[in-house]
């Protein structure tokens, strides 16, 4: 039980590390008024 949860883990933070970040996340990230842009 114990190691799936510590793969999932390990799974998570590396996706979240190595995923591309392109310009528009950039932009979006970066804006000031972004809560225009959570999605909702």
């Amino acid at each position: 039980m114990e190691t799936w949860i510590i793969l999932l883990l390990a799974v998570v933070v590396l996706w979240v590390l190595f995923r591309p970040i392109t310009k528009k996340e950039l932009d979006r990230y970066n804006d000031k008024d972004n809560w225009s842009n959570m999605g909702f």
